[in-house]
């Protein structure tokens, strides 16, 4: 058996709360039979209490948003630990059999924002979802988000990219929970139409409307091809068709390589593009990236070669109605500072790149930014894109994982707390450096945390509109704090973070029947 350890998180991020994002717009198709923008009428209870999802039917949904699993008019959001150790009933080494199984569960959005209590563990083992849940399987290691089967609600296709469906192959399996009133229930299984031996089925996954049709499909990386699963997909998993995907370079994707991907809109067509960058089996492992367009045929790879780097977005940073493209480089050197750290963006055009405009590159010693370049700071780790302000231009969040003002410069240090995050705003110049923001991890206004904890954050983070107030949180995971911690993180008007509601903790749930160790922490994130 291939054994795998993971020593930081991966997350997936689709349909976060944009204000100018071009982000996935698959959310925008509308089934037969639907209103678009109708706002669900069900509401939470008039007492302040910890919000639940009602059981009673509330009728076809809208899908109006790509993250609303319970069809009640509010963003969620799906976290998943695939290290957990689970029980596995009817096994003699209850220990070994459930070692690294992985689970999903879903923090519900509601007018008092993330649910933080009564959160369900979502397994292999529970009713209605394929597979069984078994040593090393990762059930959860890479999410995506989407309106598979056209039926209004949101879904999750969840990847176990290590699962062996066959003796110690490694060969993969995903598999999509059906988004329902009472949010993800049941699934079925997306059957590899070229099953081999470490093959890895579902090590990168992204979903958007590439063909145009109104339709959510989903790109499902493996250990040497990307394919297009065009949507939508039966009630048994099946796509409506499957159709090879040409990156423009030989693809290598594997462990560590979740966040390649990027979906949304460059170009002005009707058809969501695609951002890939090649994988490295190495989290700080920079490569050089491509344009895909979507289009009715499909994906095809457009000849300018990005700058190297490994975690993309998109988002029209200058309102041209262009979709530009911010990479983090948290591997890149900074003179003699290892591993510190980059951000660049190239700007969108028609044909994917307008290479008539430079290159923007930041660090932590562009003007404005705080701080100063250190080793392993990893800015850049992770990008999240949401206007903040309000203004109109989307702005920037950065997370720099390796961060530790001012204990620690060496992000390695992992018995140490550190992490953090950077605001850069966007304009109509696109994003600039000038009144950068910094949050550390002691920022007044997050959540609380005894005197001594060491945790660390900023490798994994999305934004959202958990409350449905307009004013983005910010979703973050969190190591270090006990058991697993996912922080939804208050905005002001003015774009600062923290310090306002709704800022809270969620964390993971107790199921001593399923769980006994919390493995690494959540590992991932989509929603």
């Amino acid at each position: 058996m291939h054994k795998h350890i993971r020593h930081a998180v991966v997350m997936a991020v689709a349909g976060a709360l944009s204000g100018g994002l071009l982000a996935s717009s698959a959310a925008a198709a509308q089934p037969a039979g639907t209103t678009t923008g109708t706002k669900r009428t069900a509401e939470m209870t008039a007492q302040r209490v910890e919000p639940t999802m009602s059981a009673k039917s509330r009728g076809p949904a809208a899908t109006r948003y790509p993250d609303d699993f319970n069809g009640d008019g509010y963003h969620d959001l799906a976290v998943s630990e695939a290290d957990a150790n689970l029980v596995v009933p009817g096994t003699a080494e209850k220990e070994n059999a459930g070692w690294r199984a992985g689970y999903v569960t879903v923090s519900y959005g509601s007018k008092y924002g993330a649910q933080r209590t009564g959160l369900k563990i979502i397994t292999q083992d529970s009713p209605g979802v394929p597979g069984k849940a078994a040593l090393t399987n990762g059930f959860g290691d890479v999410l995506a988000n989407g309106d598979f089967n056209g039926d209004g609600y949101a879904d999750l296709a969840v990847s176990a990219s290590w699962q062996s469906t066959t003796t110690d192959d490694n060969s993969g399996t995903v598999t999509l929970l059906w988004g329902s009133p009472t949010g993800l229930k049941g699934g079925a299984a997306v059957a590899d139409h070229a099953p081999r031996k470490y093959g890895n089925f579902g090590s990168v996954l992204v979903a958007g409307d590439f063909d145009g049709d109104r339709k959510t499909d989903l790109v499902i990386g493996h250990r040497d091809r990307l394919d297009l699963f065009r949507g939508p997909f039966s009630a048994t998993g099946k796509p409506a068709a499957v159709q090879p995907v040409d990156p423009g370079f030989k693809v290598d994707y594997g462990h560590w390589d979740s966040k390649r991907l990027a979906a949304g809109r460059i170009n002005k067509d009707a058809a969501d593009d695609l951002v890939a960058f090649n994988g490295s089996g190495n989290a700080y492992a920079s490569t050089q990236g491509r344009v895909l367009l979507g289009g009715s045929a499909g994906l095809k790879a457009t000849p300018t070669v990005l700058r190297s780097g490994n975690r993309p977005v998109i988002a029209d940073f200058d309102k041209d109605g262009y979709g530009d493209i911010a990479v983090g480089d948290s591997g890149a050197d900074w003179e003699t500072e290892r591993t510190a750290g980059r951000v660049h963006i190239t700007f969108g055009g028609a044909k994917g790149v307008d290479t008539s405009r430079r290159v923007k590159v930041f660090t932590e010693d562009s003007p404005g930014v705080p701080g100063t370049p250190k080793q392993m700071d990893q800015f850049g780790s992770a990008l999240g894109v949401g206007d903040l302000n309000r203004d109109g231009y989307p702005d920037l969040i950065v997370g720099a994982h390796g961060e530790n003002h001012p204990a620690c410069d060496d992000g390695g240090c992992t018995g140490r707390p550190g992490g953090g995050i950077y605001v850069l705003k966007g304009s109509a110049k696109g994003v600039v450096s000038t009144g950068a923001a910094f949050y550390g991890y002691r920022t007044k206004g997050l959540p609380v945390v005894p005197a001594k904890s060491k945790f660390r954050f900023g490798h994994e983070l999305k934004i959202t509109d958990l409350n449905g107030d307009k004013q983005p949180e910010i979703a973050l995971l969190v190591h270090g704090v006990g058991r697993s911690n996912l922080w939804s993180v208050g905005t002001k008007k003015d774009g600062t973070v923290a310090g306002t509601a709704p800022t809270r903790a969620v964390q993971a749930p107790v199921d001593p029947k399923l769980q006994y160790d919390w493995g690494y922490g959540f590992t991932a994130l989509a929603g």
